[in-house]
C-alpha cells in the first residue's frame, strides 16, 4: 500500500471529526425530544362529577365503598385583604382600620377605651412619688478598685495584679497623608 501524504492525512482527520460531531449532535438532539405518550388502559379523566351507584342485589363484599363529593370549584375562594399585586403601586396589606372610640370612652379613668378595667399596674405613677433604688451596701472587707498594697493594685474582676506604673505611651506620627507609606520606624 502506498504511503499517504500529510495533506491527505489532514483531510481524513478533519472529515472523521466532522462525521463524529454530526453523530453526537443527532444523539444529543434525540434526548431533548418529548417522549411519545403510551396508550394506557385507563379511561380518560374528565373534570365532571360522576355518580357512583351500588347495586343492592350484589352481595356485600369486604370492600367498603367511600363516596367523596368534590369541592365546589365554580366560585373562586375569596382572598381579598386589600392587597394590590398588580401595577406599579403594590401593597402587602390593605389599610388597617383603627377602632373608633367616643370621647367618653377616652376620658374614663376607670376603664381602658376597649372596655377593660384599669388595674393598679396600669395606673400612672406621679413622677415625684417614684421610689429611687437603694444603693447596694459596700463591703468593707472587699477592696475597692484602684487600691494599692504591697506593690499590687486591685482591679475589679481581675483581683490583685502587679502594679507596673500603668499608663500608656503615645507619640505623634508625621505623615504627608499617604496611607500606603510607612510611618515611623518598625524596630
Amino acid at each position: 500500500m502506498k504511503n499517504i501524504n500529510d495533506k491527505t492525512k489532514k483531510w481524513l482527520t478533519v472529515t472523521g471529526c466532522l462525521a463524529l460531531c454530526v453523530v453526537l449532535v443527532a444523539l444529543i438532539g434525540q434526548q431533548f425530544q418529548s417522549p411519545k405518550p403510551v396508550d394506557d388502559s385507563l379511561p380518560p379523566q374528565s373534570s365532571g362529577v360522576s355518580d357512583v351507584t351500588i347495586d343492592p342485589k350484589v352481595p356485600d363484599s369486604t370492600e367498603k365503598v367511600i363516596s367523596v363529593t368534590p369541592p365546589d370549584v365554580t366560585q373562586p375562594p375569596s382572598t381579598d385583604n386589600g392587597a394590590v399585586s398588580s401595577g406599579t403601586e403594590q401593597t402587602i396589606q390593605g389599610d388597617a382600620s383603627k377602632p373608633e372610640y367616643t370621647e367618653e370612652q377616652l376620658k374614663d379613668p376607670t376603664h381602658k377605651p376597649n372596655g377593660e378595667k384599669v388595674t393598679e399596674q396600669d395606673k400612672p405613677v406621679d413622677h415625684d412619688k417614684v421610689e429611687q433604688p437603694k444603693d447596694t451596701p459596700k463591703n468593707d472587707s472587699q477592696p475597692q478598685g484602684g487600691e494599692t498594697k504591697d506593690g499590687k493594685i486591685y482591679v475589679p474582676g481581675f483581683g490583685w495584679i502587679d502594679d507596673e506604673g500603668g499608663g500608656g505611651q503615645g507619640t505623634v506620627g508625621e505623615s504627608d497623608g499617604d496611607i500606603n507609606k510607612q510611618v515611623g520606624n518598625m524596630d
